[in-house]
């Protein structure tokens, strides 16, 4: 995963250096903002649209819901809270904890497994195409007008896919009529409106 934004807010200025060498050292190309004031943070984040935020909790004086709710508003942004506190751990729903004391080798590790996470999260997000593309051809047919018969010869499919094709197109869009499905077609550009009979 390329260009991954990560949000290190920190009161410690030598912690907050630390943990950004550390991140250097993640190889993949990481763009690091750093913050050290509560004052402005989340308006900052919904602007920076982080992939990560690492986050001093002692920047809010702990106050579990005033993080809670900031967080919330952050979409498929992973938190990692960073304490030297192991009570904090668990405390604000975080995906990950890092301690003051870890050591480099167990915060990689960490922070590596929240990268998976924001890969596999990325991988399910361009997999919520509605239909696949053999779907969309086969949606293009019917909005055309085709028979299932025509469908199937132009497509050297038998009847039978056409009409499994079919059913899964109208389950995922919950469309069920030829017109609802004409419609679709114009508004994702899978037709003109010129080609429509």
């Amino acid at each position: 995963m390329n260009n991954i934004t990560i949000v290190v807010a920190e009161t410690s200025y030598l912690i907050q250096k630390g943990l950004c060498a550390v991140l250097q050292s993640l190889g993949d190309n990481h763009v690091i903002h750093k913050m050290d004031k509560a004052e402005g943070l989340f308006e900052s984040l919904n602007t920076l649209k982080p992939n990560m935020l690492i986050l001093n909790p002692d920047l809010f004086d702990g106050n579990y819901e005033l993080i809670k709710n900031g967080c919330a508003k952050l979409k498929a942004c992973k938190l990692v809270i960073i304490s030297n506190k192991n009570k904090d751990e668990g405390k604000f729903d975080e995906d990950a904890f890092l301690h003051y004391e870890d050591t480099q080798s167990k915060i990689l590790d960490c922070l590596e497994g929240v990268k998976k996470d924001l890969e596999r999260n990325k991988k399910v997000e361009k997999s919520d195409e509605p239909i696949s593309a053999r779907e969309k051809n086969i949606l293009k047919h019917i909005a055309l007008g085709l028979t299932n018969k025509e469908i199937a010869d132009q497509l050297f499919i038998s009847i039978h896919t056409v009409v499994t094709h079919r059913k899964n197109i109208t389950q995922k869009l919950g469309i069920k009529s030829v017109s609802g499905l004409t419609v679709y077609a114009i508004l994702n550009n899978l037709i003109t409106m010129d080609e429509v009979k």
